[in-house]
């Protein structure tokens, strides 16, 4: 069991992106106290220690910009976290622009993180300075200090307008140097119309994505890309012997879950929404937050879009549902009278099987084994 608490430190950053849906709070310099952290890790901690003491507890620290903050700061908190979380396993992951890095931040991430996330999107300049200028040749130098230190990092590009018809090149550069990425739709922002021209629909994110799955089949190298890895991955176990289908089930478990600033949680569904709050970590136990008449109202609804969604596809059960569950406000070419359509995963999904098909009549059935070994997966190798 794994669940993942993305934590938001602070909102203040030194970038203002175009699109960043934190936007009107990146100058704002409040952050969680010590003392607020303690408390939620002390809630957190008694929690999954009472109800699943072997899961995984993965936070990760996000913002605006987390390592604009002092490394001092976080180890102290992580040496809490070491005591309330003692006996169980709690993983921290940190999620930055990678702009502001030097040998003490290197140390930091080298020592007391276990992921590390780079946010670049290669090509649009949308991720700019406070000054107004593109910062990714500040990134591009710290990436390589990451490399040269030993620090293995993913990245996240967030898919919109100005870099949609670059999806080649954007492959083409993670795949030229070796790193692992996500693809990431661009989603709802901070404010009316601060999208206007940068959005993206279901339809053409999904275009996206089977160029991105075609290009992954082409290549040889080693590198997952989600989400398109995922689902590959995903269909090879569906092929395995004895593989039980699986369903997300908000109500018995919450596998991401948003903590605020102000320590307010919400579902991924409902971030920020004002009275969608579910409660606050601060000041109450997990277990009456997950009882919560808010929450009640969030798992129904993340029933009701699985159902209308979910129940009628042929992927359901190699795919949990989690997609449709937790996006409720998505793309606007997906959404009818209210119903939510699974353009994205479901085209993908097809997309793939076609690939996947294909590869079979070309290779026989030794292609699930390569792809299961491509793709790193012991588990689907062993099942195979």
């Amino acid at each position: 069991m794994l669940v993942t608490f993305v934590i938001k430190v602070s909102k203040l950053c030194n970038l203002r992106c175009s699109y960043c849906y934190e936007y009107p709070e990146l100058a704002n310099p409040v952050r969680m106290s010590f003392e607020q952290i303690a408390k939620m890790f002390e809630h957190l901690g008694s929690y999954y220690r009472a109800t699943a003491p072997g899961a995984e507890c993965r936070f990760v620290w996000h913002g605006g910009e987390p390592l604009l903050h002092e490394p001092s700061y976080y180890r102290e908190i992580f040496a809490e976290q070491r005591r309330c979380f003692a006996g169980m396993r709690a993983v921290n992951w940190v999620q930055t622009n990678l702009t502001m890095l030097d040998d003490e931040r290197i140390a930091l991430l080298k020592s007391e993180f276990d992921g590390v996330g780079v946010s670049l999107d290669v090509f649009g300049d949308l991720r700019l300075n406070v000054a107004g200028r593109p910062s990714q040749s500040r990134v591009l130098v710290n990436m390589a200090r990451l490399k040269a230190a030993g620090i293995t990092h993913g990245c996240i590009t967030v898919l919109t307008k100005r870099n949609l018809a670059r999806i080649e090149q954007i492959f083409r550069f993670y795949e030229k140097i070796g790193n692992s990425f996500r693809i990431l739709p661009l989603f709802q922002g901070a404010f009316e119309q601060q999208h206007l021209g940068y959005e993206v629909t279901g339809r053409e994110v999904l275009t996206a994505l089977c160029s991105v799955a075609d290009l992954w089949f082409a290549s040889n190298a080693i590198l997952h890309v989600a989400p398109v890895t995922d689902q590959i991955r995903e269909l090879l176990r569906s092929r395995a012997e004895g593989y039980e289908p699986v369903y997300y089930d908000r109500r018995t478990q919450e596998s991401v879950v948003l903590v605020n600033t102000n320590g307010d949680l919400y579902g991924q569904a409902d971030a920020y929404d004002t009275g969608r709050s579910w409660g606050n970590i601060f000041h109450s136990s997990m277990a009456e937050i997950l009882e919560s008449p808010a929450r009640q109202v969030s798992v129904l609804e993340a029933e009701a879009r699985m159902a209308s969604a979910c129940l009628r596809c042929r992927y359901f059960g190699t795919c949990n549902g989690f997609p449709v569950a937790e996006n409720r406000r998505r793309y606007e070419d997906t959404i009818h009278e209210g119903r939510v359509e699974c353009v994205v995963e479901r085209g993908l999904f097809q997309h793939l099987e076609r690939r996947l098909t294909e590869a079979e009549h070309q290779f026989g059935d030794g292609i699930w084994q390569r792809l299961a070994s491509r793709l790193g997966d012991a588990e689907a190798q062993a099942q195979i």
